[in-house]
Protein backbone atom coordinates (compact mmCIF):
# COMPACT_ATOMS: atom_id res chain seq x y z
CA UNK A 1 0.00 0.00 0.00
CA UNK A 2 1.49 3.34 -0.98
CA UNK A 3 1.92 5.95 1.76
CA UNK A 4 1.02 9.51 0.66
CA UNK A 5 3.66 12.35 0.88
CA UNK A 6 3.74 14.48 4.09
CA UNK A 7 5.49 17.68 2.62
CA UNK A 8 8.45 17.78 5.16
CA UNK A 9 10.96 19.16 2.59
CA UNK A 10 9.09 22.44 2.30
CA UNK A 11 9.98 23.69 5.82
CA UNK A 12 13.66 23.01 5.19
CA UNK A 13 13.62 25.38 2.27
CA UNK A 14 12.08 28.10 4.41
CA UNK A 15 14.87 27.75 7.06
CA UNK A 16 17.58 28.09 4.45
CA UNK A 17 15.90 31.12 3.09
CA UNK A 18 15.66 32.70 6.52
CA UNK A 19 19.29 31.96 7.24
CA UNK A 20 20.27 33.57 3.98
CA UNK A 21 18.29 36.65 4.83
CA UNK A 22 19.89 36.83 8.29
CA UNK A 23 23.37 36.41 6.84
CA UNK A 24 22.73 39.13 4.33
CA UNK A 25 21.50 41.39 7.06
CA UNK A 26 24.62 40.70 9.11
CA UNK A 27 26.82 41.52 6.16
CA UNK A 28 24.96 44.73 5.65
CA UNK A 29 25.22 45.57 9.35
CA UNK A 30 28.91 44.73 9.40
CA UNK A 31 29.47 46.74 6.27
CA UNK A 32 27.62 49.65 7.76
CA UNK A 33 29.63 49.30 10.98
CA UNK A 34 32.89 48.98 9.06
CA UNK A 35 32.10 52.00 7.01
CA UNK A 36 30.95 53.86 10.10
CA UNK A 37 34.27 53.21 11.83
CA UNK A 38 36.12 54.15 8.67
CA UNK A 39 34.12 57.34 8.43
CA UNK A 40 34.88 58.06 12.08
CA UNK A 41 38.59 57.65 11.49
CA UNK A 42 38.16 59.80 8.45
CA UNK A 43 38.08 62.76 10.83
CA UNK A 44 39.75 61.32 13.94
CA UNK A 45 43.19 59.94 14.67
CA UNK A 46 43.77 56.28 15.38
CA UNK A 47 44.50 55.12 18.92
CA UNK A 48 48.17 55.22 19.92
CA UNK A 49 48.82 58.25 17.72
CA UNK A 50 51.56 60.68 18.80
CA UNK A 51 52.52 64.00 17.22
CA UNK A 52 55.58 65.24 19.05
CA UNK A 53 54.61 65.21 22.71
CA UNK A 54 50.90 65.41 21.90
CA UNK A 55 48.82 62.24 22.41
CA UNK A 56 46.36 62.64 19.55
CA UNK A 57 44.63 59.28 20.07
CA UNK A 58 40.96 59.45 18.93
CA UNK A 59 41.22 63.24 18.62
CA UNK A 60 39.44 64.89 15.78
CA UNK A 61 41.76 66.60 13.37
CA UNK A 62 40.29 69.95 14.43
CA UNK A 63 40.91 69.23 18.10
CA UNK A 64 44.40 67.91 17.37
CA UNK A 65 45.17 71.06 15.43
CA UNK A 66 44.06 73.26 18.34
CA UNK A 67 45.92 71.16 20.92
CA UNK A 68 49.09 71.17 18.86
CA UNK A 69 48.88 74.93 18.31
CA UNK A 70 48.38 75.50 22.07
CA UNK A 71 51.33 73.27 22.88
CA UNK A 72 53.54 75.13 20.41
CA UNK A 73 52.49 78.54 21.72
CA UNK A 74 53.43 77.62 25.29
CA UNK A 75 56.54 75.70 24.30
CA UNK A 76 59.97 76.63 25.66
CA UNK A 77 63.23 74.82 24.93
CA UNK A 78 66.04 74.79 27.49
CA UNK A 79 69.51 73.81 26.27
CA UNK A 80 72.03 73.05 29.02
CA UNK A 81 75.28 71.21 29.51
CA UNK A 82 79.03 71.81 29.18
CA UNK A 83 78.55 75.09 31.06
CA UNK A 84 76.08 76.37 28.47
CA UNK A 85 72.54 77.47 29.32
CA UNK A 86 69.91 78.85 26.96
CA UNK A 87 66.13 78.98 27.25
CA UNK A 88 64.19 80.02 24.21
CA UNK A 89 60.51 80.00 23.33
CA UNK A 90 59.18 79.14 19.93
CA UNK A 91 58.09 82.76 19.56
CA UNK A 92 61.45 84.22 20.69
CA UNK A 93 63.28 81.97 18.27
CA UNK A 94 61.05 83.05 15.45
CA UNK A 95 59.73 79.51 14.99
CA UNK A 96 56.45 79.49 13.11
CA UNK A 97 54.69 76.11 13.29
CA UNK A 98 51.95 75.37 10.82
CA UNK A 99 49.79 73.20 13.07
CA UNK A 100 47.19 72.68 10.34
CA UNK A 101 49.82 71.42 7.91
CA UNK A 102 51.38 69.18 10.56
CA UNK A 103 48.02 67.60 11.44
CA UNK A 104 47.15 67.18 7.78
CA UNK A 105 50.45 65.44 7.05
CA UNK A 106 50.20 63.29 10.20
CA UNK A 107 46.66 62.22 9.29
CA UNK A 108 47.66 61.31 5.75
CA UNK A 109 50.12 58.74 7.09
CA UNK A 110 47.52 55.99 7.39
CA UNK A 111 44.41 54.60 5.56
CA UNK A 112 41.18 54.81 7.59
CA UNK A 113 39.62 52.07 5.42
CA UNK A 114 42.23 49.69 6.74
CA UNK A 115 41.34 50.55 10.31
CA UNK A 116 41.36 46.95 11.56
CA UNK A 117 45.03 46.74 10.62
CA UNK A 118 45.79 50.30 11.69
CA UNK A 119 44.31 49.63 15.14
CA UNK A 120 47.04 47.07 15.79
CA UNK A 121 49.79 49.61 15.14
CA UNK A 122 51.37 52.53 16.98
CA UNK A 123 51.34 55.80 15.07
CA UNK A 124 54.18 58.26 15.66
CA UNK A 125 53.52 61.20 13.38
CA UNK A 126 56.26 63.41 14.88
CA UNK A 127 58.02 63.46 11.53
CA UNK A 128 55.13 65.46 10.14
CA UNK A 129 56.18 68.38 12.35
CA UNK A 130 59.69 68.66 10.93
CA UNK A 131 58.49 70.14 7.67
CA UNK A 132 55.93 72.37 9.35
CA UNK A 133 58.09 75.15 10.80
CA UNK A 134 60.73 77.66 9.72
CA UNK A 135 63.85 77.33 11.94
CA UNK A 136 65.87 80.32 10.69
CA UNK A 137 65.06 82.28 13.84
CA UNK A 138 66.11 79.40 16.06
CA UNK A 139 69.38 78.99 14.19
CA UNK A 140 70.17 82.68 14.59
CA UNK A 141 69.36 82.59 18.31
CA UNK A 142 71.38 79.44 19.01
CA UNK A 143 74.34 80.56 16.88
CA UNK A 144 74.52 83.93 18.66
CA UNK A 145 74.36 82.28 22.10
CA UNK A 146 77.06 79.75 21.19
CA UNK A 147 79.30 82.49 19.76
CA UNK A 148 78.99 84.50 23.00
CA UNK A 149 79.72 81.38 25.05
CA UNK A 150 82.77 80.49 22.97
CA UNK A 151 84.37 83.88 23.58
CA UNK A 152 85.39 82.75 27.06
CA UNK A 153 85.58 79.03 26.34
CA UNK A 154 88.76 77.07 25.74
CA UNK A 155 89.24 76.35 22.07
CA UNK A 156 90.21 72.83 21.00
CA UNK A 157 93.90 72.25 20.34
CA UNK A 158 95.14 70.01 17.60
CA UNK A 159 97.78 67.46 18.38
CA UNK A 160 101.15 68.85 17.38
CA UNK A 161 104.84 68.52 18.06
CA UNK A 162 106.32 70.43 20.99
CA UNK A 163 109.82 70.99 22.28
CA UNK A 164 110.79 69.46 25.61
CA UNK A 165 113.65 71.49 27.05
CA UNK A 166 114.52 68.74 29.53
CA UNK A 167 115.12 66.13 26.87
CA UNK A 168 116.21 68.68 24.28
CA UNK A 169 113.96 67.18 21.64
CA UNK A 170 110.54 67.45 20.02
CA UNK A 171 107.77 65.02 20.95
CA UNK A 172 104.12 64.60 19.96
CA UNK A 173 101.77 66.68 22.10
CA UNK A 174 98.27 65.17 22.47
CA UNK A 175 95.18 67.02 21.25
CA UNK A 176 92.86 68.79 23.71
CA UNK A 177 89.08 69.02 23.18
CA UNK A 178 88.58 72.25 25.10
CA UNK A 179 85.18 73.61 26.16
CA UNK A 180 84.05 75.52 23.06
CA UNK A 181 80.81 74.37 21.43
CA UNK A 182 80.15 73.44 17.82
CA UNK A 183 77.22 75.69 16.86
CA UNK A 184 76.07 73.37 14.07
CA UNK A 185 75.90 70.37 16.43
CA UNK A 186 74.08 72.36 19.11
CA UNK A 187 71.64 73.50 16.44
CA UNK A 188 71.12 69.92 15.30
CA UNK A 189 70.04 68.67 18.75
CA UNK A 190 67.96 71.81 19.32
CA UNK A 191 66.29 71.29 15.98
CA UNK A 192 65.52 67.67 16.80
CA UNK A 193 64.06 68.66 20.19
CA UNK A 194 61.95 71.40 18.67
CA UNK A 195 60.62 69.03 16.04
CA UNK A 196 59.23 66.85 18.84
CA UNK A 197 58.51 69.78 21.19
CA UNK A 198 60.87 68.27 23.76
CA UNK A 199 61.33 70.91 26.46
CA UNK A 200 64.95 70.15 27.33
CA UNK A 201 68.22 69.25 25.66
CA UNK A 202 71.31 68.24 27.62
CA UNK A 203 74.52 68.76 25.68
CA UNK A 204 77.30 66.20 25.88
CA UNK A 205 80.90 66.03 24.72
CA UNK A 206 79.57 65.26 21.26
CA UNK A 207 78.55 68.90 20.85
CA UNK A 208 82.04 70.25 21.65
CA UNK A 209 84.28 71.59 18.92
CA UNK A 210 86.74 68.83 18.16
CA UNK A 211 90.41 68.99 17.14
CA UNK A 212 91.10 68.18 13.53
CA UNK A 213 94.52 66.60 14.08
CA UNK A 214 94.96 63.75 16.54
CA UNK A 215 98.07 62.29 18.12
CA UNK A 216 97.55 59.09 16.13
CA UNK A 217 98.05 60.98 12.87
CA UNK A 218 101.13 59.41 11.21
CA UNK A 219 102.10 62.82 9.83
CA UNK A 220 103.00 63.92 13.36
CA UNK A 221 105.69 61.26 13.59
CA UNK A 222 107.24 62.57 10.40
CA UNK A 223 106.96 66.16 11.64
CA UNK A 224 108.70 65.18 14.89
CA UNK A 225 111.59 63.68 12.96
CA UNK A 226 111.81 66.81 10.79
CA UNK A 227 111.82 69.10 13.84
CA UNK A 228 114.51 67.10 15.62
CA UNK A 229 116.70 67.32 12.54
CA UNK A 230 116.34 71.10 12.51
CA UNK A 231 117.43 71.52 16.12
CA UNK A 232 120.58 69.52 15.44
CA UNK A 233 122.35 72.70 14.35
CA UNK A 234 124.64 74.51 16.79
CA UNK A 235 126.09 77.68 15.30
CA UNK A 236 128.28 79.90 17.48
CA UNK A 237 128.28 83.42 16.01
CA UNK A 238 131.28 85.57 16.82
CA UNK A 239 132.16 89.24 16.46
CA UNK A 240 135.86 90.06 16.61
CA UNK A 241 136.50 86.61 18.14
CA UNK A 242 133.98 87.35 20.91
CA UNK A 243 130.82 85.25 21.08
CA UNK A 244 127.84 87.40 20.12
CA UNK A 245 125.13 84.71 19.97
CA UNK A 246 124.55 80.97 19.67
CA UNK A 247 121.96 79.33 17.47
CA UNK A 248 121.29 76.11 19.39
CA UNK A 249 118.41 73.70 20.02
CA UNK A 250 116.72 75.89 22.64
CA UNK A 251 116.66 78.84 20.24
CA UNK A 252 115.81 76.93 17.05
CA UNK A 253 112.90 75.23 18.83
CA UNK A 254 111.23 78.63 19.04
CA UNK A 255 111.32 78.90 15.24
CA UNK A 256 109.88 75.47 14.46
CA UNK A 257 106.15 75.38 13.69
CA UNK A 258 103.74 72.84 12.24
CA UNK A 259 101.98 74.06 9.10
CA UNK A 260 98.50 73.25 7.78
CA UNK A 261 99.88 70.13 6.11
CA UNK A 262 101.23 68.87 9.46
CA UNK A 263 104.84 69.38 8.39
CA UNK A 264 107.56 70.88 10.56
CA UNK A 265 108.73 74.15 9.01
CA UNK A 266 110.85 77.10 10.09
CA UNK A 267 109.05 80.33 10.93
CA UNK A 268 111.23 82.63 8.85
CA UNK A 269 109.44 85.71 10.14
CA UNK A 270 110.47 84.79 13.68
CA UNK A 271 114.00 84.14 12.45
CA UNK A 272 114.11 87.53 10.74
CA UNK A 273 112.94 89.20 13.93
CA UNK A 274 115.76 87.48 15.82
CA UNK A 275 118.33 88.48 13.20
CA UNK A 276 117.00 92.05 13.33
CA UNK A 277 117.55 92.13 17.08
CA UNK A 278 120.99 90.56 16.80
CA UNK A 279 121.97 93.10 14.16
CA UNK A 280 120.71 95.87 16.43
CA UNK A 281 122.68 94.43 19.32
CA UNK A 282 125.85 94.06 17.26
CA UNK A 283 125.84 97.11 14.97
CA UNK A 284 128.05 99.78 16.52
CA UNK A 285 128.35 102.36 13.72
CA UNK A 286 127.15 105.72 15.01
CA UNK A 287 126.24 104.37 18.44
CA UNK A 288 127.19 105.95 21.74
CA UNK A 289 130.35 104.43 23.19
CA UNK A 290 131.79 104.99 26.62
CA UNK A 291 135.41 104.11 27.27
CA UNK A 292 138.26 104.91 29.60
CA UNK A 293 141.36 106.37 28.00
CA UNK A 294 144.81 105.19 29.03
CA UNK A 295 145.27 108.29 31.20
CA UNK A 296 142.13 107.38 33.20
CA UNK A 297 139.72 109.84 31.62
CA UNK A 298 136.22 108.43 30.94
CA UNK A 299 134.84 109.60 27.62
CA UNK A 300 131.47 109.20 25.91
CA UNK A 301 131.26 109.70 22.15
CA UNK A 302 128.54 109.26 19.52
CA UNK A 303 128.41 109.36 15.74
CA UNK A 304 130.90 108.66 13.00
CA UNK A 305 131.17 105.90 10.42
CA UNK A 306 133.61 103.56 12.13
CA UNK A 307 132.47 100.28 13.62
CA UNK A 308 130.72 97.00 13.08
CA UNK A 309 127.89 96.96 10.55
CA UNK A 310 126.09 93.64 10.09
CA UNK A 311 125.48 92.32 6.58
CA UNK A 312 121.87 91.48 7.33
CA UNK A 313 121.10 89.42 4.20
CA UNK A 314 124.26 87.36 4.53
CA UNK A 315 123.55 86.71 8.22
CA UNK A 316 119.97 85.71 7.44
CA UNK A 317 121.15 83.23 4.79
CA UNK A 318 123.77 81.88 7.17
CA UNK A 319 121.25 81.22 9.94
CA UNK A 320 118.49 79.76 7.72
CA UNK A 321 120.79 77.52 5.69
CA UNK A 322 122.83 76.56 8.72
CA UNK A 323 119.73 75.42 10.60
CA UNK A 324 118.36 73.50 7.62
CA UNK A 325 121.69 71.77 7.08
CA UNK A 326 122.26 71.05 10.78
CA UNK A 327 125.49 73.09 10.80
CA UNK A 328 127.68 72.68 13.88
CA UNK A 329 130.39 75.32 13.67
CA UNK A 330 131.78 78.58 14.99
CA UNK A 331 131.25 81.31 12.39
CA UNK A 332 132.14 84.98 12.29
CA UNK A 333 129.06 87.12 11.73
CA UNK A 334 129.20 88.56 8.19
CA UNK A 335 129.74 92.29 8.34
CA UNK A 336 129.64 95.12 5.83
CA UNK A 337 132.24 96.90 7.97
CA UNK A 338 134.25 95.64 10.92
CA UNK A 339 135.91 97.23 13.89
CA UNK A 340 139.15 96.14 15.54
CA UNK A 341 137.49 94.84 18.70
CA UNK A 342 134.00 94.00 19.94
CA UNK A 343 132.64 94.71 23.37
CA UNK A 344 128.97 94.96 22.58
CA UNK A 345 126.92 98.03 21.77
CA UNK A 346 128.01 100.89 24.00
CA UNK A 347 131.52 99.55 24.47
CA UNK A 348 134.82 100.41 22.85
CA UNK A 349 135.03 98.71 19.47
CA UNK A 350 138.57 99.66 18.48
CA UNK A 351 141.84 98.17 19.57
CA UNK A 352 144.93 99.58 21.27
CA UNK A 353 145.98 101.56 18.22
CA UNK A 354 143.98 104.74 17.61
CA UNK A 355 144.08 108.55 17.43
CA UNK A 356 142.23 110.42 20.18
CA UNK A 357 141.20 114.00 19.36
CA UNK A 358 140.11 115.66 22.62
CA UNK A 359 138.29 118.81 21.53
CA UNK A 360 137.68 119.93 25.11
CA UNK A 361 141.42 119.76 25.86
CA UNK A 362 142.39 120.90 22.34
CA UNK A 363 144.89 118.07 22.41
CA UNK A 364 145.53 115.06 20.18
CA UNK A 365 146.89 111.65 21.35
CA UNK A 366 148.14 108.68 19.35
CA UNK A 367 148.31 105.26 21.01
CA UNK A 368 150.33 102.53 19.28
CA UNK A 369 149.66 98.80 18.90
CA UNK A 370 150.65 98.15 22.49
CA UNK A 371 148.30 100.83 23.79
CA UNK A 372 151.21 103.07 24.80
CA UNK A 373 151.09 106.81 24.15
CA UNK A 374 153.39 107.20 21.14
CA UNK A 375 152.66 110.81 20.23
CA UNK A 376 150.69 113.87 21.41
CA UNK A 377 150.24 117.53 20.55
CA UNK A 378 148.13 120.59 21.17
CA UNK A 379 145.81 121.53 18.32
CA UNK A 380 143.25 124.04 17.09
CA UNK A 381 139.87 122.65 16.02
CA UNK A 382 136.98 124.19 14.07
CA UNK A 383 135.11 127.33 15.04
CA UNK A 384 132.25 126.26 17.37
CA UNK A 385 129.52 128.13 15.47
CA UNK A 386 127.36 125.25 14.28
CA UNK A 387 128.80 125.47 10.77
CA UNK A 388 132.55 125.01 11.15
CA UNK A 389 132.63 122.65 14.14
CA UNK A 390 135.02 119.70 13.94
CA UNK A 391 133.20 116.41 13.36
CA UNK A 392 132.50 114.33 16.46
CA UNK A 393 132.37 110.52 16.44
CA UNK A 394 134.45 107.49 15.63
CA UNK A 395 136.00 107.32 12.16
CA UNK A 396 138.58 105.59 10.02
CA UNK A 397 141.64 107.46 8.78
CA UNK A 398 141.07 107.86 5.05
CA UNK A 399 143.64 108.13 2.22
CA UNK A 400 146.54 110.25 3.47
CA UNK A 401 148.39 112.68 1.18
CA UNK A 402 151.71 114.53 1.34
CA UNK A 403 151.36 117.17 0.14
CA UNK A 404 147.62 117.72 -0.05
CA UNK A 405 145.40 120.49 -1.39
CA UNK A 406 142.59 121.84 0.78
CA UNK A 407 139.64 123.55 -0.90
CA UNK A 408 136.76 125.14 0.97
CA UNK A 409 133.30 126.03 -0.36
CA UNK A 410 130.35 127.95 1.05
CA UNK A 411 127.05 128.27 -0.80
CA UNK A 412 128.64 126.71 -3.86
CA UNK A 413 131.41 129.26 -3.95
CA UNK A 414 135.11 128.48 -3.39
CA UNK A 415 136.28 130.48 -0.39
CA UNK A 416 139.80 129.15 -0.03
CA UNK A 417 142.36 126.82 -1.47
CA UNK A 418 145.61 126.02 0.25
CA UNK A 419 148.32 123.38 0.18
CA UNK A 420 149.43 121.51 3.29
CA UNK A 421 152.34 119.12 3.62
CA UNK A 422 150.58 116.46 5.67
CA UNK A 423 146.92 115.77 4.96
CA UNK A 424 145.27 113.15 7.23
CA UNK A 425 141.49 113.15 6.51
CA UNK A 426 139.04 111.15 8.69
CA UNK A 427 135.53 112.48 7.90
CA UNK A 428 135.34 111.92 4.17
CA UNK A 429 138.00 114.04 2.51
CA UNK A 430 136.69 117.26 4.02
CA UNK A 431 137.70 117.09 7.68
CA UNK A 432 141.11 115.91 8.83
CA UNK A 433 144.33 116.66 10.69
CA UNK A 434 147.03 118.69 8.95
CA UNK A 435 149.91 121.05 9.49
CA UNK A 436 149.01 124.74 9.89
CA UNK A 437 152.13 126.94 9.73
CA UNK A 438 149.96 130.07 9.74
CA UNK A 439 148.80 129.56 13.29
CA UNK A 440 150.77 131.55 15.93
CA UNK A 441 150.22 128.95 18.61
CA UNK A 442 148.09 125.90 19.46
CA UNK A 443 145.85 124.65 22.27
CA UNK A 444 143.94 126.49 24.97
CA UNK A 445 140.95 128.49 23.75
CA UNK A 446 142.40 129.64 20.47
CA UNK A 447 139.76 127.65 18.53
CA UNK A 448 137.07 130.03 19.84
CA UNK A 449 139.22 133.16 20.10
CA UNK A 450 139.38 133.85 16.39
CA UNK A 451 141.86 131.16 15.30
CA UNK A 452 139.44 128.29 14.79
CA UNK A 453 139.48 126.41 11.50
CA UNK A 454 136.72 125.57 9.04
CA UNK A 455 136.46 122.18 10.75
CA UNK A 456 139.89 120.60 10.38
CA UNK A 457 142.27 119.91 13.25
CA UNK A 458 145.30 122.16 12.90
CA UNK A 459 148.67 120.89 14.16
CA UNK A 460 152.12 122.42 14.49
CA UNK A 461 154.04 121.50 11.28
CA UNK A 462 156.70 119.46 13.07
CA UNK A 463 154.10 117.51 15.07
CA UNK A 464 152.02 116.90 11.97
CA UNK A 465 155.10 115.46 10.26
CA UNK A 466 155.72 113.11 13.19
CA UNK A 467 152.12 111.93 13.30
CA UNK A 468 152.04 111.40 9.52
CA UNK A 469 155.03 109.06 9.83
CA UNK A 470 153.39 107.02 12.63
CA UNK A 471 149.82 106.43 11.43
CA UNK A 472 148.26 104.61 8.48
CA UNK A 473 145.09 104.84 6.45
CA UNK A 474 142.51 102.69 8.21
CA UNK A 475 143.59 103.62 11.74
CA UNK A 476 140.75 104.48 14.10
CA UNK A 477 140.15 108.15 14.89
CA UNK A 478 138.03 109.17 17.89
CA UNK A 479 136.97 112.81 17.97
CA UNK A 480 135.09 113.94 21.07
CA UNK A 481 134.48 116.63 23.62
Amino acid sequence: MQIPSTGVSRPKKRVGKVLGIVAACLVVVLAIAYCGVALYFGSHFMPNTKIGNLDASLMSTADAEKALANEVNSYKLTITGNGFNLTVSAKDAGVDFNASEAVKEAYSAYNEWLWPVELTRSHDATGAMISSYNDSGLEQTVSAAVAAFNESATQPLNATVAYDSKSGSFTVCKEVAGTALDASKVMAVADAALAELDPKVVLSSEQLLQPTVFSTDPRLKTATEQANTMIGADIVLTMGKSTAAEVNADLISQWVTVDENVQAVLDEEAMRAWVDKLAGDCDTVGTTRTYTRADGKTITVSGGVYGWSIDYDALMDLVINGVKEGLVETVEIPNATSGDAYNGVGGRDWGNRYIDIDLAEQHVYFYDDSGALAWESDCISGIPDGTHDTSVGVFWMNAMQSPGKLTGYENGQKIYESTVQYWMPFDGNAIGLHDADWQPDFGGTMYKDGYGSHGCVNLPPAKAKELYSLIHSGDCVVSHW
